[in-house]
């Protein structure tokens, strides 16, 4: 994750549509892919994978960062089922602006909705996800 990010901060474009298919961003991002799908322990490292993306999303306000950010978690969501029921339980309580975002670059927000309107959710606070 510290690779992405260092690359991420030195790139001079404003949207992931904007980088190249074969830029190193990207070859970064496969890679940390392959390694949540090749840990050892696939139950634990993708979620301390989505944890840490999340962390990062609420720490930056470069909208390239945030898309890879956010691709990144959307593709460990459809991988991974527990990263997927996290997330959404995340995004439940984020705070406006990441819900924002998220609907703008994501599929795992429409899911958080649909749980959200459920009256079981209803009744619970709303707070900003520290993860």
């Amino acid at each position: 994750m510290k690779e992405l990010e260092a690359a991420l901060s030195q790139l001079p474009m404003q949207s992931l549509a904007a980088l190249p298919p074969n830029h190193d961003v990207r070859h970064i991002v496969r890679q940390i892919l392959y390694l949540a799908v090749e840990s050892s322990d696939r139950h634990r490292t993708p979620l301390l994978m989505s944890q840490k993306i999340v962390q990062l999303l609420y720490k930056t306000s470069q909208q390239l960062t945030r898309e890879v950010y956010v691709a990144l978690l959307d593709q460990l969501c459809r991988t991974f089922e527990d990263v997927a029921k996290e997330a959404i339980t995340w995004l439940i309580y984020a705070d406006d602006e990441v819900r924002s975002y998220f609907s703008r670059y994501s599929s795992i927000l429409s899911k958080a909705a649909l749980l959200s309107e459920n009256s079981m959710f209803r009744s619970l606070p709303h707070y900003s996800a520290a993860v």
